[in-house]
């Protein structure tokens, strides 16, 4: 496969980061924040993330690496390969001792996804894709839902800003109409491992605002890998950059889904 060099490498660094989660997941470590109170950060996202970058870097010298902790806001990045890290995707579900939470590596060449892997440190489940080479779960090809094509159907997730000078973009969607039209709807605390759970036809649908590169570089190509559709929730392109909003579907519930949210 033409992208199996990034794909290995980034699942291994992924692997070895969540090493680092199991092992500090319900003990003593360092905790802060960074924008505001609510948005968490620990010793463990730093610690992650250097291993990867560190990684990265050793292997693709000449590439660019975003790293969550690290790179500071997304800018204008020209660079032909380009790295998006989150090292700990649900650190407050981490601080809170809640085993839900996710390492996202995402590769972009001149601008396009091209390779992702999501890994989930306390199942030992690894999701990869690779452009126009479908998605795998542990090495086993896995589709979107295949069988749920209403909204009435389908089984929503969404999440919340971390950073409160945000919430007024809650305010664009309204919720309860949303959970009555569609068949349930959950907020887990992991936008990666979220759209990996829709990627294997776990979950239907997804959205959510303010988030970053690094939240959904992954795991947006493992939705469209598995036969989903990815858009902003105007139903534009997604676009990498700084509090993008994002829906992702199954494919089938995703116009119905945008209605829904607008």
């Amino acid at each position: 496969m033409k992208y199996n060099i990034y794909i290995d490498t980034a699942a291994t660094l992924a692997r070895k980061a969540g090493e680092i989660i199991r092992e500090k997941f319900g003990g003593d470590f360092e905790r802060g924040y960074k924008s505001c109170p609510s948005d968490l950060v620990t010793e463990v996202d730093r610690r992650s993330e250097s291993l990867i970058t560190r990684g990265l870097s050793e292997r693709f010298p000449g590439h660019t690496i975003i790293g969550e902790e690290n790179s500071g806001y997304v800018k204008n990045i020209t660079a032909d390969c380009t790295w998006y890290v989150d090292p700990l995707d649900g650190t407050t579900n981490f601080v809170y001792g809640i085993p839900f939470c996710s390492v996202s590596i995402g590769l972009a060449q001149n601008g396009k996804m091209v390779a992702g892997v999501v890994y989930d440190p306390f199942r030992d489940e690894c999701f990869c894709a690779a452009a126009d080479c479908g998605t795998s779960l542990n090495g086993r090809t896995v589709k979107v839902d295949q069988s749920r094509k209403t909204l009435k159907e389908a089984l929503l997730v969404t999440g919340y800003p971390e950073n409160k000078k945000f919430s007024e973009r809650l305010h664009r969607i309204n919720y309860q109409r949303v959970a009555e039209c569609c068949g349930n709807l959950r907020a887990l605390g992991s936008a990666a491992l979220e759209l990996a759970y829709i990627s294997c036809g776990r979950l239907t649908g997804f959205w959510e605002n303010t988030l970053m590169p690094w939240d959904v570089a992954a795991g947006s190509l493992l939705v469209e890998e598995g036969g989903g559709k990815v858009t902003n929730i105007n139903g534009g392109a997604l676009s990498l950059e700084n509090y993008l909003s994002i829906a992702a579907s199954n494919g089938f519930i995703h116009e119905e889904l945008l209605k829904t949210l607008l």
